[in-house]
């Protein structure tokens, strides 16, 4: 019988949960889970699966991860967090579970931008409200490393 190398087997696995949670695949999520996935697997680019959750806005997968043990505060190869993508993209709620769980809303991706100056340069002023309410504040964003 022929099997993959763990290496190809754990990043497939990856790809499969971050997917699943992309589309809200809660189902898929949690039979991932259950078969022993990591909930803070890393695909390509260093994305996880609560990132994907946060960048869609699904928060009924968003909180299975939470309970599973995703860390709030992983950060993607650019240095960006699930609370960056969520603050970026205008979901309050999501942004709201993530403070609660403890996600740092000062964290800076690799480019210094926080999820305060991404809400900012988006428009999200309710997000940006929620985040300032927690104790973010503004910083200025570097040109990207080259």
């Amino acid at each position: 019988m022929f099997t993959l190398p763990l290496a190809v087997s754990a990043l497939d696995s990856a790809n499969d949960l971050v997917s699943a949670a992309g589309n809200g695949r809660l189902t898929k999520v949690d039979s991932l889970l259950g078969s022993g996935v990591d909930a803070n697997a890393k695909a390509p680019r260093g994305r996880t699966a609560l990132m994907a959750a946060a960048f869609f806005g699904n928060t009924g997968v968003l909180k299975r991860l939470l309970a599973a043990g995703a860390d709030v505060n992983l950060a993607d190869d650019n240095g960006a967090t699930a609370l960056m993508d969520a603050a970026a993209f205008g979901h309050a709620s999501v942004v709201s579970i993530l403070i609660t769980t403890g996600a740092d809303v000062n964290a800076k991706d690799n480019n210094n931008n926080t999820a305060l100056s991404r809400a900012t340069r988006a428009g999200n002023e309710a997000i940006v409200k929620i985040l300032e309410d927690a104790g973010a504040v503004e910083v200025a964003a570097e040109e990207p490393a080259q």
